[in-house]
């Protein structure tokens, strides 16, 4: 393809060329994984410093704060706005969190924008992308760290990582588990491990990451405590789309001790430009809507 670099990309994202795939395209073989990883990571910091200016992730934290969380497992850090603001409702001093992401580009720039807000952060590299005959693969160092910081940042794939299971249960118990706007970056599809669990979407990946995520909180919770799902989608303003939606986490849940028990939504627009565009995932219920208003849905589980 010979595409100039303000060309509209190939894979019809919408967006310009060389903030899409030019990265990936260029780079040897063995690089377009990292490639893929660093666009995302671009692309996602320009959405999440939106979420965070317009008080979104503000709003989260604050569905939060009934449990008075003080130890936070968080999974997905982004570029660190969400975690920043989990520190501004909560309190640098009165909350520990552990962090985790696949995308190393993402750990660094979190670990940036927390130390810049005068926030102690932990920044724990072990991750190593080889290509295999079988797609991208990683493999993981032993994870030596404690977690004694206010913040921990932690570079895995998160489900595929006995390692780090062991670790967040052997650390102790947790008072929540966060999962906020979880996207994934283009090369993702690639990993050996979702070839072989034949995801092809962007929302088929949403839901292998969630199903994961409530597993473990189902484990590494304390009696009480919390599960928040976030995701954007279609606003659910009416008792059906609100039913969808939690019928799709109670079947999540179905197979942990955790209960589904609140949904909440604040409606949002879509930032626009260099951006990472929401994609819509249709609920249980199958349906697509034509024209959509779009929300931020916090989904709360409590584990009894």
């Amino acid at each position: 393809m010979n595409l100039g670099p303000n060309s509209p990309c190939h894979c019809g994202s919408g967006r310009k060329y060389k903030h899409c795939h030019r990265l990936i395209d260029e780079a040897p073989p063995e690089d377009r994984y990292q490639a893929g990883q660093l666009v995302y990571s671009r692309n996602w910091s320009a959405t999440a410093k939106e979420h965070y200016t317009n008080k979104h992730y503000a709003w989260m934290a604050n569905i939060l704060l009934p449990f008075q969380p003080k130890r936070i497992f968080d999974v997905g850090c982004g570029s660190g706005h969400g975690l920043l603001s989990l520190f501004e409702v909560f309190g640098a001093d009165h909350l520990q969190v552990v962090s985790v992401d696949e995308n190393g580009t993402c750990l660094n720039t979190a670990c940036q924008t927390l130390r810049q807000a005068k926030i102690s952060a932990d920044l724990v590299k072990r991750l190593r992308t080889i290509l295999t005959p079988f797609g991208y693969a990683h493999e993981a160092a032993p994870i030596e760290k404690q977690f004694t910081v206010p913040c921990t940042l932690v570079e895995s794939d998160i489900c595929n990582d006995d390692q780090l299971e062991k670790a967040l249960l052997e650390s102790g118990p947790f008072d929540a588990v966060t999962i906020w706007l979880t996207g994934t970056h283009m090369m993702r599809p690639q990993h050996s491990k979702v070839i072989a669990r034949r995801i092809k979407s962007d929302g088929g990946h949403r839901l292998y990451v969630q199903n994961k995520v409530y597993e473990i909180a189902g484990r590494i919770l304390r009696k009480g405590g919390v599960l928040q799902v976030v995701d954007r989608g279609e606003a659910p303003t009416s008792d059906l789309l609100r039913q969808d939606s939690l019928a799709a986490h109670r079947d999540e849940a179905s197979v942990t001790s955790l209960e589904v028990m609140d949904l909440q939504f604040m409606i949002y627009e879509e930032p626009k430009g260099n951006r990472t565009p929401m994609k819509l995932t249709p609920g249980t219920s199958g349906r697509v809507p034509e024209k959509l208003e779009t929300a931020l849905v916090s989904v709360l589980s409590v584990k009894r």
